[in-house]
């Protein structure tokens, strides 16, 4: 009976693991969008990296890079002034789509698709569509953020991006 209790209390756990980090993801995208920068800080870890294609110049595949809390601001203040000030508060973050979830112990890592639209007067516009590879640690019982590797459709890495979690 126990040895049954105890297979049924970890499989609950995996279930609770992956229902907090598909909240996590969403609030990702909610926290972006309000714009409320210091809860969406509050998401990631002290250590968190953003490892992203840059999608524009000669190679959009270009891996641009933020390291640590201090470089996560700088991420978002960089990547919000190329929005110019309508992008706040029109902006749709969409992550977790075909999303997989590996979990194990305190530390888990998911795959999936993600998605920025833009409202633009009546107009809705799809400004990026990428592939992502989210490693993420369990800090003080709460799931938070490490690492988001975001790549453009034909990335050189894609196939190891969409299969992080298997």
């Amino acid at each position: 009976m126990e040895d049954r209790l105890a297979v049924l209390e970890a499989r609950l756990r995996e279930l609770e693991d992956d229902r907090e980090i598909r909240e996590l993801l969403a609030r990702y995208g909610y926290y972006a969008d309000a714009p409320l920068d210091e809860e969406y800080f509050g998401l990631f870890t002290e250590d968190c990296v953003m490892d992203v294609s840059s999608g524009r110049g000669e190679d959009p595949y270009e891996i641009v890079r933020w390291e640590g809390l201090a470089q996560m601001r700088r991420f978002l203040s960089e990547r919000t002034a190329q929005h110019d000030n309508g992008f706040y508060g029109r902006s749709f973050h969409v992550q977790g789509n075909n999303l997989a979830v590996k979990v194990i112990g305190d530390d888990a890592v998911a795959n999936g698709y993600s998605f920025i639209f833009h409202q633009d007067g009546p107009a809705l516009k799809l400004l990026s569509a990428s592939l992502n590879e989210w490693a993420f640690r369990r800090e003080d019982g709460r799931w938070k953020i490490q690492m988001r590797k975001r790549r453009m459709a034909g990335a050189p890495d894609a196939k190891e991006v969409l299969r992080a979690a298997e």
